[in-house]
Parts: structure tokens; sequence; C-alpha cells
């Protein structure tokens, strides 16, 4: 005869009760704790039902209606948000870098033509315009003279290095008419009148004087012949 080998298992009611609350409260059996977004999302939905629906009275329609409405806008803006980011990039640049749009946009015209329209702006008092092209007649003027390669990525930053060696006497005065150009074309500052008077003085220095010999030593782009 097989002797019994485990009592078996009949727990009264009260007993069965207590083994189930004890299974049902280990970790396994807990809902999960609720997000930061759907925390968000209960108490927007809650400002929402005190504060909307209570303009339309009790109405279940209209407040359907509301509630599809505010969808429709929420994916409408987030649509458009895409579309534009992906239509205007970000490109990060490192602190301190030079612009690297071209000096020279548009279509060619000469150093003349250049500080002709520096002048008309500077007589309408137009001193963002008059900087501009202040600054663009003394790059063609370079290049006209042989003193600046002719690439179409040539920057104003760049224009000051190259040119800032051969005009020892305005070295200075260039590294400030290319940031100011630069500060005006990609940022946010204005020029006033006398920063833009002084712009076209030094393009009318610059034209008239004699550059110094260039030093051998230091390497430069080399302009290409016209």
């Amino acid at each position: 005869m097989i002797g019994i080998l485990a009592a078996p298992l009949d727990p009264a009611n009260d007993e069965a009760r207590r083994w189930a609350e004890q299974e049902l409260s280990e970790p396994d059996y807990q809902p999960p704790e609720p997000s930061w977004f759907d925390r968000f999302g209960e108490r927007l939905w809650e400002w929402i039902a005190d504060n909307v629906f209570g303009w339309f009275g009790g109405s279940d329609t209209l407040r359907a209606i509301v509630i599809v409405l505010a969808i429709a806008l929420v994916l409408g803006l987030v649509v458009v948000v895409i579309r534009h980011l992906r239509r205007n990039p970000r490109i990060p640049r490192p602190t301190g870098a030079a612009p690297s749009e071209s000096v020279l946009t548009g279509p060619a015209r000469s150093a003349a033509e250049f500080r002709s329209d520096a002048d008309t702006a500077f007589a309408a008092g137009q001193y963002d315009a008059c900087v501009l092209a202040a600054v663009r007649a003394v790059a063609r003027r370079g290049i006209e003279r042989g003193l600046l390669a002719d690439e179409p990525s040539l920057t104003a930053h760049e224009v000051a290095v190259d040119l800032g060696p051969r005009f020892p006497a305005h070295d200075a005065g260039l590294h400030r008419a290319t940031d100011l150009f630069d500060a005006i074309a990609y940022g946010d500052r204005h020029a006033s009148a006398e920063s833009a008077r002084e712009v076209l003085e030094l393009e009318r220095a610059v034209s008239s004087a004699r550059p110094a010999e260039p030093d051998v030593n230091r390497p430069r782009r080399l302009a290409v012949p016209r």
C-alpha cells in the first residue's frame, strides 16, 4: 500500500482569500506607474473639462466637435513645424567661426557699380545697404586689381584677411568693415550713419592706395586671371 506523500491542499475560505490577496500583492500583478506624459494628459484633459466644456453647457455634440477641432489643430501645427524644419534645416556653426556665405552674391557687377549703390544708399539713409554695397565694392576692386582670388565662395572675412597685409594702414579698418558686413548680412545688427560713412571712406582709401608687396612666405589663394 502506497503511503501518503503529502497532505492535500484544502484551505478554508478565509485562508484561501488570504493566499489570493498575498499573491495579487506581488509586484508582477501591480499596474505600471503612469508616466509624466500620462499625468500631463490627464491634467490637460481635466483642465479642458473644467474650463472649455463649461462654455458649451451640457451638449455632448458640441463637446465632441471641440475635441475633434482641437486634435485637428494640434496635428496641423505639427505638420507645419515638420515641413518648416525640413525646408529650412539649421546647420550648426562653430563658435567664433566666420559666416561661409559669399560676399559677392547675385549677378556680377563692377566695383564702380557697387560704390555707386553705396553712395545712393547712404544719401537715402539706408545705412545697412550702404555698408553691404561698400564692402562688396572693396571685394570686387580687389579682384579687379588681381589682389583677391575670383572665387564664388569668397567671404567678407577672407577679404579682410587677404587685403589686410597688402594695405597695412587699413588692416584694422578692413576687419571692422567686414565684421560689420557679417553682422548685418547674417545677424541682427544695424549700421549707423557714422559706421556707414567710415566704410565708405575705407573703400575710397583702399581703392586709391598702392598695395604693398605680397609676403612670399605667406600662403595665399591665387587670383584667377581676368
